[in-house]
C-alpha cells in the first residue's frame, strides 16, 4: 500500500503518465492530450477526492524556445483543464490565481521578472514543473500545449497519478 507519512494513500494511474514530446503545434492549444484514469469513472474519481483532506498531482513540463504565456492578453499558449473542464492557467507548485509557476512565487526562474523557466529561456532546455494541490480542480482531464511549431521550439510533458489521503 501507498502511504504519505504512515497514513494510507488512494492511488488513480491513467493513460498520460509517460513523458511526452510535443512539436509542431502552434496555435494556442493546439496539441491536445486527454487523460484517461485506469480502473475508475470521474464520478468515482470526485467522490474521493471530494472524501480526502488532501489531493495531489505532479505536473511536469520541459521545454526549449517555447513559453506559457500564461499572463499574455491574447491569450495562453499552454495550460492544463480541471475535472470540471475548467482552462487553468498556472503550473504545479504556484497557485490558481497566480498565472504563474513554481519559481513565479518565489522569483527564483532563470529570469527573476519571468514567473515561470519556460518564459525565462530561449535557447536551452529547461523544466516548469511541482504538484498541483488545489483538490477543487483536481485531477486534470487534459493537457493543452501551443507555441512549439517552429524548428527551435519543442517541449515534453510529464503527468504523475493522483494520490489523495485523509
Amino acid at each position: 500500500m501507498t502511504d504519505k507519512n504512515g497514513v494510507g494513500v488512494t492511488v488513480f494511474g491513467h493513460d498520460g503518465e509517460e513523458r511526452t514530446h510535443v512539436s509542431g503545434y502552434e496555435a494556442r492549444g493546439a496539441y491536445s492530450r486527454n487523460v484517461a484514469f485506469h480502473n475508475a469513472t470521474m464520478k468515482q474519481i470526485e467522490n474521493v477526492v471530494n472524501a480526502s483532506a488532501y489531493c495531489e498531482q505532479f505536473i511536469k513540463y520541459e521545454c526549449i524556445g517555447t513559453a506559457f504565456y500564461f499572463q499574455s492578453p491574447s491569450g495562453a499558449y499552454s495550460w492544463w483543464v480541471s475535472r470540471q473542464g475548467y482552462k487553468m492557467l498556472y503550473w504545479g507548485g504556484s497557485n490558481p490565481n497566480a498565472k504563474s509557476c513554481a519559481c513565479g512565487m518565489n522569483r527564483s526562474c532563470y529570469d527573476p521578472n519571468k514567473l515561470c523557466n519556460c518564459e525565462s529561456v530561449e535557447d536551452k532546455w529547461v523544466e516548469d514543473s511541482g504538484y498541483l494541490v488545489d483538490k477543487e480542480y483536481l485531477p486534470v482531464s487534459e493537457l493543452r500545449f501551443g507555441d512549439t511549431g517552429n524548428s527551435n521550439e519543442e517541449g515534453y510533458h510529464t503527468l504523475g497519478k493522483l494520490l489523495c489521503w485523509y
